[in-house]
């Protein structure tokens, strides 16, 4: 991540790094679990509305995560996802 900038104190990679478009979706990923985490903190008893909000929640996080994997190319068929 060499070349970086800073905006607002926050260091921004150089667009043209390989894992600048992985880097910045682990962060969105990062900020939801964390915004989750702190929903979750607030909660003193389980309910079926939380446990639904939850999951919900979970669900679209694992899907980013899921769309954050790298193609890794094989040298028999092109590109295997892992």
């Amino acid at each position: 991540m060499s070349n970086e900038n800073i905006t607002n104190n926050i260091p921004q990679p150089d667009p043209g790094w390989d894992y600048y478009l992985t880097y910045h979706r682990l962060l969105k990923a990062k900020a939801q679990l964390d915004q989750l985490i702190n929903c979750i903190r607030e909660l003193e008893l389980a309910t079926t509305e939380s446990d639904q909000s939850i999951n919900e929640d979970l669900f679209d996080l694992t899907s980013l995560l899921e769309n954050t994997r790298i193609p890794i190319e094989t040298p028999d068929d092109g590109y295997l996802t892992q």
